[in-house]
């Protein structure tokens, strides 16, 4: 097999709403688009008996080729079991900011909670500067400047 490309990234909300606030109103994401999951396709593709669902496309401004879809199940229970970074299973993504320390603060500021403060790590050439942060749910995203590399 030959990958084309990355395509999308999916994370599981309980509220799209609140998540659209949080990712859009707070991140700076866009969304392009939404549409309804039929429970016969989420079963047929996920293999999750009676579960309609909802997916939310975001793009970021600067790679508007790869989508972050927020998908909401409707009759799934709502109780967040996000996986804390460090234990195996866990995910995140990443999002590229221009100036991390100000957004960091900003973000701050606004109620986001981070799991810790920046953190620059050197490179072979320069540095980079990262942070971790959880959405509403629990869904582990992080920051980085890479205008420190």
């Amino acid at each position: 097999m030959q990958t084309k490309a990355l395509d999308h990234i999916a994370v599981t909300v309980s509220d799209t709403r609140r998540a659209l606030d949080f990712y859009c109103g707070l991140l700076g994401l866009q969304q392009v688009e939404q549409h309804q999951l039929a429970a016969e396709d989420v079963k047929k593709a996920n293999a999750i008996d009676n579960a309609r669902g909802q997916s939310t496309r975001l793009i970021a401004p600067g790679t508007p080729g790869v989508l972050i879809d927020l998908l909401e199940f409707f009759e799934l229970p709502k109780d967040s079991a996000a996986v804390r970074p460090g234990i195996v299973g866990a995910t995140h993504f990443a999002l590229s900011v221009e100036n991390l320390n100000e957004a960091y603060e900003e973000l701050l500021s606004k109620g986001v909670i981070f799991d810790a403060e920046p953190a620059t790590f050197p490179l072979e050439t320069g540095s980079v500067t990262v942070v971790f942060l959880s959405d509403p749910d629990g869904n582990s995203i992080e920051l980085v400047d890479e205008s420190s590399h």
